[in-house]
């Protein structure tokens, strides 16, 4: 249900973001139809150009160096926010309008996608890291899921001012598809060729896979130093990363998204890919794990096993029409919970919640 959203104190709000996105343009975009007041969008330049991303947004964006430790608002020519959403604490230019903004009476909320794993650096270092250099630079935190509001909560901030849904793809974009027992049979990876996400070890285990089931095939889309590693096979298409709207149609084509990853803070590919109906085979660590994989969608596997992973492309291919049919219903349902809708939903109860301590 739409939560609506008035100005009280608040009348003029700011998001910064880094290497911007379009799915988070899409998802301020509606907060920007909601809010009555100012809504200002900052962005570091993506990796990856994306078309027409400010025509997503509505407006234009304030491109910025986030190396740029002495950005402030007047140099930006923006009248400062009451309320600063921060996305990371990494670009110095981010942490100085953080600075300004609080040092005015404003608020400031952190975007991460920090993840929950038990980690020992998470037991002993994390907590002191954020009890002294981060916590009391914040009011609140903007997390992706469940695994982030652990994280949060960890760290020492607030649970009342930890709140899900900064994540989300666009259900405009990604969906439909025919029923997913009826699509052809194709593994899909997308994201950077990149140790950390196990590529080449996925391509490895599908080669031994395929061997016992020539029938499947694997798509990889994506860019990075180590394309040339990945094994040349004949069931094995390999392609740069697409824009939004052709990924979409990769996915109604596609039974079965694959993510391997050593780590994986959230990882929005894995809400498109429920959006788009499909099953997913996960390494554990993926933290979208705990919001988007059912028994019925997902088969989930250790990180860093090259065997495991051929074992869950097995398991999946052994699924009958029914549990096809289980796994795409199980999708589309859980991928309700997050998206533009939910994220501005989120940003409106943000606001309520500085407004009652201004």
């Amino acid at each position: 249900m739409e939560k609506a959203m008035t100005t009280r104190n608040i009348e003029s709000i700011a998001f910064a973001w880094s290497g911007l996105p379009d799915y988070a343009a899409r998802c301020i975009r509606v907060v920007i139809d909601r809010f009555p007041g100012r809504v200002t969008v900052i962005g570091t330049r993506p990796v990856v150009p994306i078309a027409g991303m400010e025509r997503s947004l509505g407006q234009a964006v304030h491109w910025i160096d986030g190396r740029d430790a002495n950005s402030d608002w007047t140099r930006l020519g923006i009248r400062r926010p009451d309320l600063f959403f921060q996305g990371g604490f990494h670009w110095p230019a981010f942490n100085s309008l953080a600075v300004h903004c609080r040092s005015n009476g404003g608020k400031v909320i952190l975007q991460t996608d920090s993840n929950w794993q038990g980690t020992l650096r998470q037991h002993l270092l994390d907590p002191i890291r954020h009890s002294v250099l981060l916590r009391r630079r914040f009011d609140g935190v903007f997390v992706p899921g469940v695994s982030g509001t652990i994280y949060a909560e960890r760290m020492g901030y607030r649970p009342g001012t930890v709140l899900q849904g900064m994540y989300g793809a666009d259900p405009a974009l990604f969906n439909g598809g025919a029923p997913l027992h009826s699509r052809p049979k194709r593994f899909l990876f997308v994201g950077r060729l990149v140790q950390v996400k196990f590529v080449v070890a996925l391509a490895q285990a599908f080669v031994d896979f395929a061997a016992d089931n020539p029938d499947w095939s694997l798509q990889i889309c994506g860019a990075g130093p180590l394309r040339d590693q990945l094994p040349r096979h004949p069931l094995i298409d390999v392609s740069d990363f697409l824009q939004p709207a052709q990924l979409a149609d990769v996915f109604r084509n596609t039974r079965c998204l694959v993510l391997p990853s050593l780590s994986e803070p959230w990882g929005l590919v894995v809400h498109e890919a429920v959006l788009s109906g499909c099953a997913l085979a996960l390494s554990q660590v993926v933290g979208a794990a705990s919001d988007l994989a059912t028994k019925s969608n997902s088969v989930l596997f250790r990180p860093g096993d090259v065997n495991a992973i051929t074992d869950a492309l097995r398991s999946i291919a052994s699924w009958d029409t029914h549990h096809w049919q289980e796994a795409e219903s199980a999708s589309r349902s859980v991928a309700t919970k997050f998206g533009p809708e939910p994220f501005a939903n989120a940003v409106a109860r943000f606001i309520d919640k500085m407004h009652s301590e201004m």
